[in-house]
């Protein structure tokens, strides 16, 4: 703050004084807008696309979901075209054929992370999800995968986990007594702990307060992350010494940092060589192994944010996907009942659900897949960045430019899927009622920056989903209205908040 109220007493900067917050933010945004235009202008080769504020206006003032409002600008701009936030040229890329082209065919190229200076002045662009592509990504990458795979990811190791809190989540859920009742926190800490039992070592009781209080300061900052504010800090960074709705974003940044340097810290405390109890342990183990290395990546913060990324996408991803799972079980009934039959057929309510049955049950898997496509709760997938002057299907995009990949366009698009706008599982199903998987099918991204959880996920999302329709019947409990399918766009595509009835199944006769 005083290296700006010297500025203002320098001769040609005196008159700001004069300027209220507002309008001097005003004043710096036309400024740094003018000068960006002519930059922008110099841009040659970009994919022709709309207007410069056409991407601004159908985010911020239609209130459009802005994976539709792209999906209607490449009919008629093509799958390949240039929007503009504010002055900022965005490739979008839509369609199955020219995202498989970008992400895995020139996946080095569409590898990056836009340089956003929101993401940079909160992580420091370290951890797995934001960081830019190189050495340290790399590192982060492979060393998180092999304490994953070291601990079951994809093994019986974890299903045990995930059954474990399936089990404890069933019985809060008979704790409703038959009345109407929010999901969202229950089903929140079911799925965090799954994370947390690898991650941190240990699960949490569901109205743990310190849990609580970390998914709600990250619930706040996704949603913060979101508004105009945030992207008026990107464009004009100086605001950050200005009062405002974004230094909220901070403040929480900061609680949530304490807090899991909390943990990190207990884990340092207690710490024994002899016995590896969880992820945090295992990086840090490495980090005494390669403390001499100069080549090494592995340190304190890449540490704090590692485990930051995997609680945040081993929690919310899952969250929002069963959330929506049983949603459309209320709205589907047909669909719902037909997964009992299979369920009662192939598993019966003996015993648990288990990987094993997967392969057995056609129709239950197809269900679970027609959730995540049709769900989409990453709609536009995490921004890329061109890590070089790439040349892509005919056209010469410069380093460092952002670039969008429109999963919707891909998870809906019309030559590619049966039932495109409709929540159906014949999607997933051959004329011989057989599960099959188109290779559309791209709710993780694809390429080097796939998300690393895929295989946790499909096994938490089939266990959890599986286990509650063998217990329960989902219905809508408001008969005078009925589901709301439409989406509240933040970060991800969460269902609008609900209430859920249920009713306790019985087993079948033959079982009694």
């Amino acid at each position: 703050m005083e290296s700006i109220k010297l500025l203002f007493e320098t001769a040609p900067f005196r008159w700001l004084r004069y300027l209220d917050p507002q309008t001097l933010l005003i004043f710096l945004a036309v400024v740094l807008l003018l000068k960006s235009v002519m930059k922008a202008r110099k841009a040659s080769c970009l994919p022709l696309g709309p207007p410069m504020w056409s991407l601004a206006w159908n985010t911020f003032v239609q209130n459009q979901p802005p994976d539709l409002a792209l999906i209607e600008l490449s009919k008629k701009h093509g799958n390949i075209l240039t929007c503009y936030m504010f002055w900022i040229p965005i490739v979008i890329i839509s369609g199955f054929q020219a995202v498989q082209e970008a992400l895995v065919h020139q996946g080095r190229e569409f590898a990056g992370r836009p340089d956003v200076r929101l993401f940079e002045d909160l992580t420091k662009y370290q951890g797995i999800i934001m960081a830019p592509y190189g050495r340290s990504w790399k590192q982060q990458r492979r060393f998180t995968l092999t304490v994953l795979r070291n601990f079951g990811m994809g093994k019986i190791a974890f299903e045990d986990k995930i059954q474990e809190e399936v089990r404890y989540l069933i019985e809060v859920f008979k704790t409703s007594n038959g009345q109407p009742f929010d999901p969202n926190s229950k089903i929140t800490g079911a799925v965090s702990n799954v994370i947390c039992s690898v991650v941190l070592g240990k699960r949490f009781h569901y109205g743990d307060k310190t849990i609580a209080q970390l998914k709600e300061l990250i619930a706040e900052n996704m949603r913060l992350q979101t508004t105009m504010w945030a992207q008026i800090y990107s464009m004009v960074p100086i605001i950050r010494h200005f009062p405002g709705p974004h230094q909220r974003v901070f403040e929480n940044q900061a609680e949530i940092e304490a807090l899991l340097q909390d943990f990190i810290d207990q884990h340092k405390d207690t710490l024994n060589g002899g016995e590896i109890r969880d992820f945090i342990d295992a990086y840090l183990l490495e980090m005494e192994k390669e403390q001499d290395s100069p080549d090494s990546c592995l340190t304190e913060g890449n540490l704090l944010f590692n485990v930051y990324d995997l609680f945040l996408a081993g929690t919310e991803t899952m969250t929002t996907t069963l959330q929506w799972g049983i949603l459309y079980m209320m709205a589907y009934p047909d669909v719902q009942e037909k997964c009992w039959k299979e369920i009662d057929k192939v598993i019966g309510h003996s015993r648990a659900p288990s990987m094993e049955d997967r392969p057995n049950m056609p129709y239950v898997n197809a269900v679970v897949h027609e959730i995540q496509r049709f769900g989409n709760i990453i709609p536009l997938s995490v921004s890329h960045s061109t890590t070089q002057d790439t040349h892509f299907m005919g056209y010469t995009i410069k380093k460092g430019t952002i670039i969008i990949v429109n999963l919707s366009s891909v998870l809906s698009e019309e030559t590619q899927w049966k039932y495109p706008k409709q929540f159906n599982p014949e999607n997933f199903l051959n004329e011989n009622g057989e599960f099959f998987k188109p290779d559309a099918f791209i709710p993780f991204s694809m390429g080097l920056r796939a998300c690393l959880g895929e295989k946790l996920a499909k096994m938490e999302h089939f266990l959890f989903f599986t286990s509650l329709l063998q217990s329960f019947e989902f219905y809508w409990p408001d008969e005078t209205s009925s589901p709301d399918l439409q989406g509240d766009y933040k970060v991800t595509l969460m269902p609008q908040p609900y209430k859920l009835g249920l009713r306790c199944r019985k087993a079948p006769d033959d079982e009694l």
